[in-house]
């Protein structure tokens, strides 16, 4: 597929997502809810600079965006699952995430066989690299001898696939956890159909 293509398929999974938690309007506003929300609100934010970025030519700073999906993602998860403690931790800006620790842990609670765990694998690299200043950001801005940015196509879809793959499981979880039954269906169902091309 071209980048291009997977630009206009995953802008309309995403908008078909949005779509199903905004058409509810209100939810249960207790303080786990309002993280959950809140980190959903803030992911799709994220996804759409992504693809916006991309579409535009600014994959560096697109990629730089992967890692604040996935570690409200992550916090998300932490916000309706975690202890006391960790909740406490997010709401005064202390929650630190160890990426060894909690893929493992989100796939327990959750009960995701090992998805959550294989999803933070594949993203791992790209995660540091590109948010950090890392060799794969500084390796990208030179074509040859000439100082021009140079993202290869496989790349941008990884990074186009991972952070779909972020706004559908954080969509999954809201829906589910808010016992949004309607929605979390119709969710599963579009990004099943997404995945299949």
């Amino acid at each position: 597929m071209s980048v291009e293509t997977e630009l206009d398929r995953a802008q309309r999974l995403g908008s078909q997502l949005e779509d199903l938690i905004v058409r509810r309007g209100q939810f249960p506003d207790d303080e786990r809810n309002i993280l959950l929300m809140g980190y959903w609100a803030l992911i799709f934010d994220h996804y759409k600079g992504i693809l916006s970025l991309i579409g535009n030519g600014f994959c560096g700073s697109a990629f730089v965006l992967v890692r604040p999906v996935v570690e409200a993602l992550v916090r998300s998860h932490v916000a309706v699952k975690g202890s006391k403690e960790d909740v406490r931790k997010i709401r005064q800006d202390e929650y630190r995430v160890n990426f060894g620790k909690i893929g493992p842990w989100i796939d327990a609670e959750f009960g995701l066989m090992g998805l959550f765990t294989k999803f933070l694998a594949n993203a791992r690299t790209a995660l540091h690299s590109y948010t950090h200043a890392g060799v794969f950001q500084l390796a990208r801005r030179f074509d040859g001898h000439e100082l021009k940015a140079r993202y290869d196509d496989g790349a941008i879809l990884e990074v186009i696939n991972v952070s779909t793959s972020a706004v559908w499981m954080v969509t999954n979880l809201a829906t589910k956890h808010l016992r949004f039954d309607e929605e979390a269906h119709r969710a599963e169902a579009l990004y099943l159909e997404w995945g299949k091309h």
